[in-house]
């Protein structure tokens, strides 16, 4: 039996990270990763059990950054939406196609990763944001409007910015200031 090579093993991560990345994690298949790193689908099964376990690996550090994210609201310091922009932006740019592959082409295991970041940003527009405005406009529906748009739109930016990383804070500082009318988000 031949030794696990740490050369081959990261050549079969980097062909599964795109394959995920373009198939989505439904439509990855095991023989497209192997083609792509030049070996045969039973080699892959060397190195990981499956498509479940070589999916997790791949995605595992971002996970456990935004899961870092997510806890800071569950111990009752919700982050700002600029320190949550700050934040997520540099988890993305820590590990971009697999930040795009958990938010965009996941698991089922893990779809519920994106609600999580979508909830975390609506509970701090209803904390900060909605006392601030008039009367009528203090529906949660409206934190949640809000909250869908800036997962969203960050997402958009993320797949989209060109790789120029000064270009990228720009816009999102940019989206935030016109999402939020100029309000001051270091305090929502």
């Amino acid at each position: 039996m031949q030794m696990p090579k740490p050369k081959v093993r990261k050549k079969i991560l980097d062909s599964a990270i795109d394959e995920f990345l373009v198939a989505g994690y439904r439509r990855a298949s095991m023989r497209n990763i192997a083609q792509q790193a030049g070996i045969t689908v039973g080699n892959i099964y060397a190195y990981f059990s499956g498509k479940d376990d070589l999916f997790e690996t791949i995605i595992s550090p971002v996970l456990e950054s935004v899961n870092k994210l997510v806890k800071m609201e569950t111990v009752g310091s919700t982050p700002s939406i600029d320190l949550f922009a700050e934040t997520i932006t540099a988890v993305f740019l820590a590990n971009k196609k697999q930040f795009l592959i958990l938010m965009r082409n996941s698991a089922p295991k893990f779809a519920n990763v994106r609600v999580q970041l979508t909830a975390l940003v609506r509970e701090r527009l209803i904390i900060d944001l909605l006392p601030k405005l008039p009367a009528q406009a203090q529906d949660p529906l409206l934190a949640e409007a809000l909250a869908v748009a800036v997962i969203e739109g960050l997402l958009n930016i993320f797949r989209r910015y060109g790789g120029d990383d000064e270009r990228l804070h720009h816009l999102v500082d940019e989206f935030l200031k016109s999402i939020f009318n100029n309000i001051d988000t270091r305090f929502i």
